[in-house]
């Protein structure tokens, strides 16, 4: 039933909206004028007496469907053409001079476009590189020791002029460990745990042997450290056609974006978070710094090659041993295990020459300071290196968000509108070596960010397809982002014409959740981007949205690799940019829904119900081990039911009360949604993991890149298997002590809910 109204409150708003108003306007000069015209604040007035106490959603400012209105209309697809363009012509490395070219390139696009200010944010970090004039290598050798075949170390330009570029670095893994090994091969299908302890159950042992592994499944740091800890030599990864080029040879970058058999993936095998040297801490000036051999980088080296060379490698690996059949994969050869005899035939030497060192990064940090709460942050992201020439990562992104900063500052100085809260946008440095840039700036900032934080909205690549819309989040911003999918129109013309008039109508059809078929599916956050600190660390709310391709695989196929230009970008995945016009919508519908909206539109019963779910699946797991070894999760139920009634009651009857024009208290209920992500931050972080605090989300920690909910719980059962009390007492003791702690946090947050003490 709609909701009557009250004329005695419309009027009063009015008038209460036209007094502040006038006063406002008397004080035209000032940055932070409130509204446009005499006639606009009193229609504020009535919809704040008419919607304004009936429920979260109705809490919007006025100004936000104005705005929505106009910054989408103002976003260009032609700009991010023009921006994506000049960003993905030369590689930019970071640490590099190009790297710091493109920071001061982004800077000076923010203060063109209108942000009150952007500056340039250092650090000195240590990253890797190859030698440029002597590239790692495979090579193979036959019985005798003679070489056979040696990889080039490098990728064949194709198409594009920028692809001949003498600043392409040769193919490498950053941190990998120098060296020359040489041994037999054995083939571990995608590296997971799952596939050494297949290798280890039918007898092949990789101790004093090379390991060569696929990528697509997880993050190759991981591969790498399963294969060091194993006993291996090294570790040779390559990208296998089945995944990366299914239609075969003929129909590869550069007509299609599938991946060519010379092309290569680059990427950092570290498991750590920010600079290596400094963990926990910024890398200011001053700061300590551990000594290189005291730090977790890898200790065998590791290389990446082109389908085409693996093809050469595997074909001579031993016959009498081949892979079970779900291993086998795309290349013209059977795939085989590797000998379970240690007798040397044909062997493989890898030569790895890196030089790890301290170089400068830069982030780039432009501004524009809110109306009404200016010490309220949103944040929006994007990182700026780049392997090689980045045209989808993380160039996509960049341009995304250098228009959004455009339009927002356009919007600003033709409308005389500031947000009600004050928008970030960040450009990091030295994502790829493993999110550097942002972790040193969050650890730099982290007292601020704790306080002042309200979300951070993350884009890396904006597109590595064009079937549908992806993101992860939190619970609490699912209603979010589901509701500004809904308000961007469909880039598909297809779609469209089947009636998927918005961007969410097509999301919905393509990817349902299946807990809730009436909504589009949402993942969890993992670790690979920007958001992983502010959202594991810090506790601050983070979403990240890309638009994805059909396939199931890890990556979309030219990830990357030196073909990542602009040619595979404007004309083989999104001619005219309107997929990256749609993200760029969504990412500006997303930053007006949480800097405009006069009651932050979290959405903390989601949060509940997740809770719910997640607790019902890790029962049902490990309830009945847990029991028998004096363990229990009552207290865990109790704390999540707690959770419940706290939302509902929250949401429910604190929300309709709440007197919208008091601004005392609209802060206080928006502090109280704020810092409810960081009720869940455990400051002396996971069990065996203190580089993470938050309890319900952390990334994986046998695959960076995936989550786990609830991870430090899952981790110490997996640990602990089917073993007893009597047989491994003190991981069943963490395991007690880790599910009070969680009773605890989840019992927190859910007071911090309350109106009083």
């Amino acid at each position: 039933m709609a909701q009557k109204p009250n004329w005695i409150l419309i009027c009063t708003a009015s008038v209460i909206f036209l007094i502040i108003g006038t006063k406002l306007f008397n004080r035209s000069k000032h940055v932070y004028n409130l509204f446009f015209t005499y006639p606009f604040l009193f229609i504020k007035g009535i919809l704040i007496g008419r919607y304004g106490i009936n429920n979260n959603k109705d809490a919007e400012s006025p100004e936000k469907a104005k705005m929505s209105a106009m910054v989408m209309e103002e976003l260009s697809a032609s700009n991010i053409g023009e921006y994506l363009k000049y960003l993905s012509s030369v590689p930019n490395l970071a640490g590099t001079p190009q790297d710091l070219e493109v920071a001061s390139w982004v800077r000076d696009r923010f203060i063109k476009g209108g942000l009150d200010e952007a500056h340039l944010v250092p650090y000195k970090v240590l990253l890797s590189y190859p030698d440029k004039n002597n590239p790692n290598q495979v090579s193979l050798l036959d019985s005798n020791g003679k070489v056979n075949f040696t990889t080039s170390g490098r990728q064949t330009p194709l198409f594009s002029s920028e692809e001949f570029s003498p600043l392409v670095q040769p193919n490498f893994n950053a941190y990998s460990a120098n060296g020359t090994v040489e041994g037999d091969l054995v083939y571990a299908n995608y590296g997971r745990k799952q596939d050494f302890e297949y290798l280890r159950s039918i007898g092949i042992d990789i101790r004093g042997r090379i390991v060569i592994a696929r990528y697509g499944a997880i993050f190759r740091g991981n591969i790498v450290k399963s294969a060091e800890d194993g006993g291996a030599l090294g570790v040779i990864l390559f990208s296998d056609p089945k995944d990366f080029a299914p239609e075969g040879r003929s129909s590869v970058y550069p007509n299609t974006t599938r991946l060519p058999g010379m092309a290569v993936q680059s990427g950092s095998v570290l498991l750590g978070y920010g600079d290596p040297l400094t963990p926990l801490y910024p890398a200011l000036e001053g700061a300590y710094r551990l000594p290189e051999t005291e730090a977790p980088l890898p200790k065998i080296p590791v290389q990446p090659i082109g389908y085409d060379e693996a093809e050469i490698l595997l074909r001579s690996m031993s016959i009498d041993n081949p892979a079970p059949e779900d291993w086998q994969g795309g290349l013209n050869t059977t795939y085989f295990l590797g000998s379970k005899s240690t007798q040397r035939k044909w062997t493989v030497r890898l030569q790895v020459r890196m030089t790890q060192k301290l170089a400068t990064a830069y982030n780039t940090i432009g501004i524009l300071y809110g109306r009404e709460e200016p010490d309220r942050y949103v944040l929006v992201g994007n990182h700026m290196d780049a392997w090689t020439l980045g045209g989808i990562d993380p160039a996509s992104g960049t341009s995304v968000l250098i228009e959004m900063a455009r339009t927002f500052g356009h919007t600003k100085e033709k409308s005389n509108w500031r947000p009600r809260r004050t928008l970030m946008f960040c450009g990091w440095g030295a994502e790829e070596y493993g999110m550097i840039g942002s972790y040193e700036w969050a650890e730099e900032h982290a007292k601020v960010l704790i306080q002042r934080a309200v979300a951070y909205i993350n884009v890396d690549s904006a597109m590595e397809g064009n079937y549908t819309l992806k993101s992860q989040t939190v619970p609490s911003l699912y209603s979010v982002i589901r509701e500004a999918a809904k308000m961007v129109p469909n880039p598909n013309p297809a779609e469209v014409e089947a009636g998927r008039r918005t961007v969410f109508d097509t999301w919905l059809a393509a990817n349902p959740d299946p807990k809730d078929p009436t909504q589009p599916r949402i993942g969890n956050l993992g670790s690979g981007s920007d958001y992983t600190v502010f959202s594991h660390v810090l506790g601050v709310p983070s979403i990240d949205v890309y638009y994805d391709y059909q396939e199931k695989a890890g990556s979309y196929p030219l990830y990357h690799t030196l073909y990542e230009t602009y040619h595979a970008v404007a004309n083989l995945m999104d001619p005219g940019f309107k997929y990256h016009l749609a993200v760029a919508r969504l990412m500006a519908e997303l930053t007006l829904s949480l800097g405009e909206s006069v009651i932050l539109p979290f959405d903390v019963p989601s949060y509940a119900s997740f809770l719910e779910q997640d607790l019902a699946k890790i029962e049902s797991r490990y309830k009945d081990v847990a029991i028998t070894n004096g363990a229990t999760f009552e207290h865990f139920r109790k704390a999540v039911a707690h959770f419940r009634n706290a939302t509902e009651y929250f949401t429910n009857n604190i929300i309709p009360r709440l007197d919208l024009t008091n601004p005392l208290a609209v802060r206080k209920i928006n502090d109280q949604l704020m810092q409810l992500e960081r009720g869940f931050v455990d400051p002396h972080g996971l069990p065996g993991r203190p580089e993470f605090n938050h309890i319900v989300f952390a990334p994986s920690s046998v695959d960076k890149y995936s989550s786990d909910t609830f991870a430090g719980l899952v981790d110490l059962f997996k640990t602990v298997g089917n073993k007893t009390e009597a047989e491994q007492p003190g991981t069943w003791r963490q395991i007690k002590q880790h599910l009070s702690a969680i009773s605890f946090l989840i019992g927190a947050a859910a007071d911090s809910l309350r109106e009083g003490f």
